[in-house]
């Protein structure tokens, strides 16, 4: 009955000037000596802009800045600028096709990075960029041939193979998954993307090597909440309940609201420790944060149906059939009551 957290992959290491910062809306709650820093930062770049209007690098600069606030109409535009002044740099080209992809359009993107591959065939931000955009919209046959004319160029660029062993893993080649994973962190012992795929894909096979790469993805990022996440449902799904707990316990150090920690943490104590009250007071924490988690409703109705108290379980029944109709574990919970 756990529910599982589906993490998104950040391809940190490769895409993109978009990953950015805040939006313009989040600028405005700022406190007023951020917002000064702000404002006296793009004024900086206006006034190199206004000093010297025909060198293309301070439009490139300007246009950076507008995508790191989520601007990429304005960053589209000094683009613009920026090539009518200097057509013949590809990295120009593979700026544009961030901007686009910002906006949501990876045809235009991918019009831009062929323009720059045009202008150098040999680009390898272009060519890595391109085969990250097909891997995007699930092109994996051209993301791979890309892949392998990069790699000609330079067989050392751990991004190129992670962007494969990430396709090879979508496609389900688990073997050519984990061969490229361990390329890119051979080649880059500190990327962090590459250690905690490997230890999804052997936790999947409930391979012990999961704990070590996971470990070794907390040691390089031990800010962020996925390779701890994974770890503890690795020690759950294999019956190690106690470093399970654990984990959790060092998830919620780092955000104490994250449900999904908490929701196990209830699961572990309702069926494995039988510790009702525990389960009830873990899953209560959930449902105060994400009221419509109708699983977390269900497990605290069973834990007070288990523990006796048949009202409690009641009322939790109904309210997971509330958020969630025709829940049939609930239905079954309440038709135990009622018989």
């Amino acid at each position: 009955m756990k529910r599982i957290f589906h993490l998104v992959l950040l391809f940190t290491s490769i895409w993109l000037l978009a990953a950015c910062s805040e939006s313009s809306n989040n600028r405005e709650n700022k406190a007023p000596d951020e917002t000064k820093e702000v404002i006296s930062e793009l004024e900086i770049l206006n006034k190199n802009i206004i000093k010297n209007g025909s060198n293309d690098a301070h439009f490139v600069e300007r246009a950076k800045y507008y995508l790191n606030h989520q601007l990429a109409d304005s960053a589209i535009r000094d683009i613009f600028f920026a090539i009518d002044i200097n057509g013949k740099e590809p990295a120009h080209f593979v700026l544009l096709s961030d901007a686009y992809l910002v906006l949501g359009n990876p045809n235009k993107s991918k019009e831009s990075l062929d323009k720059a591959l045009l202008i150098d065939s040999k680009n390898k931000q272009a060519l890595l960029k391109l085969a990250t955009l097909y891997l995007y919209t699930k092109s994996y046959d051209e993301s791979f041939k890309t892949i392998a004319r990069l790699l000609q160029i330079d067989n050392i660029n751990p991004e190129a193979y992670f962007i494969r062993g990430y396709g090879s893993m979508e496609k389900g080649d688990t073997i050519g998954a984990i061969n490229d994973f361990k390329a890119a962190a051979d080649q880059n012992q500190d990327y962090y993307d590459a250690y905690l795929q490997l230890g999804i894909v052997y936790s999947a096979q409930h391979n012990p090597l999961a704990v070590e790469y996971l470990n070794t993805a907390i040691k390089i990022r031990h800010d962020i909440i996925q390779p701890y996440y994974h770890l503890a449902l690795f020690f759950q799904e294999n019956n190690q309940t106690e470093k399970a707990v654990s984990t959790y316990q060092a998830i919620l150090e780092i955000e104490p609201g994250f449900v999904y920690a908490l929701y196990n943490l209830g699961y572990i104590n309702l069926v494995y420790n039988k510790d009702f009250t525990k389960a009830i007071e873990y899953f209560t924490k959930v449902v105060e944060i994400e009221p419509t988690y109708a699983e977390a409703w269900y497990n605290r109705g069973w834990s007070y149906e288990l523990a006796g108290n048949a009202d409690l379980a009641r009322k939790d029944y109904k309210k997971t059939l509330e958020v969630s109709t025709n829940f049939a574990l609930a239905i079954e919970g309440l038709n135990r009551l009622d018989n």
